[in-house]
Order: structure tokens, then sequence, then C-alpha cells
């Protein structure tokens, strides 16, 4: 008998739903949780930096540095995931988020250069801690069933990217009842304190696995295993397959840094207030609701083909931003298709990087897939605020189309030597 294909649908994702360990949903949860404040917060976070240096490039300097200490730290922490009790490291990692957000809100009520001096040291301390995303995402690559791994990253970006619908909209009765402004969007930061701590509560309930002494871990990878180079030699034995991986990864991140970036500074060009950059950022958000589908659509359709149509699609859209000179309808459709795109390819990224791991390498290859999506996001925002600064705002959205475009070429031509090794 035929089953009608929405129905067969349904019954695959509610099949890969139940296939998730109890352990993995635990974690979604959590960082659910945490994330809820970084929705919040992210869609003005280069607001609040930019309101303090007054310079796009400085601004991009600023942002840019998290991304830096990040790569840094995720090739010894990628290491450390394999070895250390994943739950315990996380835990301990969100508690210390409360911390960051006060020292954020401090930021522009002291002077100047000593604003900026705490700004710097802030961006340093949140780049080591951030890296803990290494070992709950390696968690999850090391609990979840093979069969199944764009279904359980889809449903971890969904939950994630949820965050980032509902999040933005608390800040509408901030706006409307106690006049919340840009001028003053650093009251926002403190939103990191009561999410992270009730996160970090939720994971704790994980049941944790025994690990290496965190001390002795650390010595175990830095001197023993010399991780950098294992790590790079780990790449090597990949081979072309890997590197592939890591520069898909490359491009996706320059997408989701222009999304995060410079989507907001513009929007704020065309005077567009907190209400309608909230709702902006939700809208853009919303296509990550659907991404378990879209995965089951990346393991279905093969995860290249809908990298390779993504990134082409992505370009088209950076480029109508770009020549569209006024608010407009098109700003707005083409954030919006921005994240459809990337609601797309961001499973099927995961899901190609997992299914390329062997499982005893699963933190390790997070960790190298991380600090290589970092140095994007560096790389990418200083390119981004440097253009921003010398040209106008419009000017990076070209330009990135072009290299998006380009990667797109290169992603058709190589795809049939990309061998998946389970």
């Amino acid at each position: 008998m035929h089953i009608p294909h929405h129905l067969f649908l349904y019954t695959r994702v509610h099949k890969d739903l139940k296939n998730i360990p109890k352990d993995v949903k635990t974690m979604i949860f959590g960082m659910f949780v945490y994330v809820l404040a970084w929705g919040i917060i992210d869609p003005f976070f280069a607001i609040f930096v930019h309101n303090i240096v007054q310079n796009y490039f400085f601004t991009s300097i600023f942002y840019g540095m998290l991304f830096v200490v990040g790569a840094v730290v995720a090739l010894p922490a990628g290491a450390l995931a394999d070895k250390v009790n994943k739950i315990k490291v996380t835990v301990f990692s969100m508690f210390l988020y409360p911390i960051l957000g006060l020292l954020y809100f401090s930021v522009p009520f002291l002077s100047s250069t000593v604003g900026l001096v705490v700004l710097f040291f802030s961006r340093l301390f949140h780049g080591v801690i951030g890296t803990f995303w290494v070992v709950e995402e390696s968690f999850i690559r090391e609990k979840s069933p093979k069969s199944e791994t764009s279904a359980t990253f889809g449903l971890y970006i969904t939950a994630y990217r949820f965050c980032f619908v509902l999040a933005p909209l608390i800040v509408i009765p901030l706006v409307l009842f106690f006049g919340l402004n840009l001028e003053n969007v650093q009251w926002l930061l403190l939103f990191l304190i009561p999410f992270s701590i009730l996160g970090g509560l939720i994971i704790s309930k994980i049941k944790s696995t025994k690990g290496t002494p965190f001390s002795k871990a650390v010595k175990e990878v830095v001197v023993q295993d010399k991780v950098i180079k294992k790590e790079f030699k780990d790449l090597q034995a990949l081979g072309f397959v890997g590197y592939f991986t890591l520069l898909i990864g490359f491009f996706m991140m320059s997408i989701q840094t222009i999304v995060v970036f410079l989507i907001p500074l513009h929007a704020v060009s065309l005077n567009l207030g907190l209400i309608e950059i909230s709702l902006l950022f939700a809208l853009m958000n919303l296509p990550f609701l659907f991404s378990f589908f879209f995965a089951e659509l990346a393991d279905s359709l093969g995860k290249t083909n809908v990298i390779a149509v993504g990134f082409v699609i992505a370009s088209i859209a950076l480029a109508a931003i770009a020549f569209d000179n006024s608010l407009s309808f098109v700003f707005f459709a083409a954030a919006f298709v921005l994240g459809i795109i990337v609601a797309i390819i961001q499973p099927a990224v995961n899901g190609l990087i997992t299914d390329i791991t062997p499982r005893v390498n699963d933190g390790e290859m997070t960790g190298l897939f991380t600090a290589t999506v970092r140095v994007s996001g560096f790389i990418s925002v200083l390119l981004l605020g440097f253009l921003a600064e010398s040209y106008g705002l419009h000017f990076p959205f070209l330009v990135f189309a072009f290299l998006i475009l380009l990667m797109a070429g290169i992603t058709f031509a190589t795809k049939s030597k990309v061998v998946v090794r389970i």
C-alpha cells in the first residue's frame, strides 16, 4: 500500500526522535534554556560594541576576539573532550557565565579607557569558557546513533534556534514598558545570569560517566598527546574529505557571521529600532524550527548536494541586499532567505562531520572543526568591518556574495570525491 509522503515523513521523524537517547535530549533541553539568554542578546551585541567604539572596523576587532580565543582553545578542548567528564565540565563552564554577564554590563558605566580594557578581557574570558560547546557537542556526537547523525543535530539545532525565535520577542515588552532603546542595550546582558544557572542545573541531572581528572587530562593532552600535531595528523588521515568538509564549515560560518554581525548594524543604518530588529531576527530564525526536517532532507538527497545549492541561494540573497539602497521588502525577504539557507545547510554540515569521523576521534574532530569555524568567524568579521568602514555597509554583502558563489561552484565540482567514512 502506498503511504502518502507527508505521512511517511511524519512517521520517520517520530521514529528518529524515539531513537535519540534520553541523555542527549536532556543535554539539548539544558542548552535550550541557557541559549535563551543569547537569543535575547545576540541580535544586539554588535550594536552594543559599536555604541562603545563608534567604528565598524574596531567593532569587528572586539567582536572577532571571541573567535580567535575560541579557535586557539578549541583544539586542546576537543582532545580533552575525549578524556574528561563531559557533564561536569559543561556544568562548571555554564556557572561562569553570570560573571561574564556582569563584566559586559559594567563596560558602558566605566571611563572610556577602563571600559575598553574590561571589554577586551571580557572577550578573552568569553572565548575561553565558550569552548564548553566543544565538550557538549562531542557528548551529543558520542551518544548519537550513527544512522541518525543529521536527525540528532537537526533536533539540536531546532531547539537551539527556537531560542532565537522566542527570545527576541522578550525584548518587545522591555521596549514598550521599560523604555529600553538602542543606546542602553547593555541591560539585556543581565539575562545571562538566570538562564545559564538554570541550564547548568538541568544538564547536571545527566548521569556522569567516569573521566580523567581535568588536571591530569590537560597534562596528557599537552605533554603526551601533542594535541595540535595529533589532530592535524588525524585530519590528514581523513584525506581530501576532511579538508573539504572544513572548507565548507568555513563558508557556512561566514554566512552566519554576516547574519549576527553585519545585518544588525545595517538595520540600525536603516533606522530600525529594537522592536523591528527583534522581529527581524525572530523571522530569520523561524526556518530553524524545521531543521529536523531539513536534516532528513540532507540524509535523503545527499549532504553535499544540499550544501552546494544552499550556497548558491545565499549568494543571491547577499547580492540582493547589496543592491538594495533603502529600507524595503527586499531587505527583509533576503534576510529571511539567509535564515532558511543556514537552517538547511547547518545540520547537513554537522552530519557530514559526524559521518566522516571515526567514533574514537569524535572529540578531536569536533575541536578541529570548531577551531576552523571560529577562524572563519574571525577572518569574516574583520573583513566585514574593514569593508563596511572603508566602503559603506552595502559593499561587504557584495564581496561575500561572490566568494560564497565561488565556493558553491567548488562544491558542485568536487562533491563526487567526498566519500563518507563510517
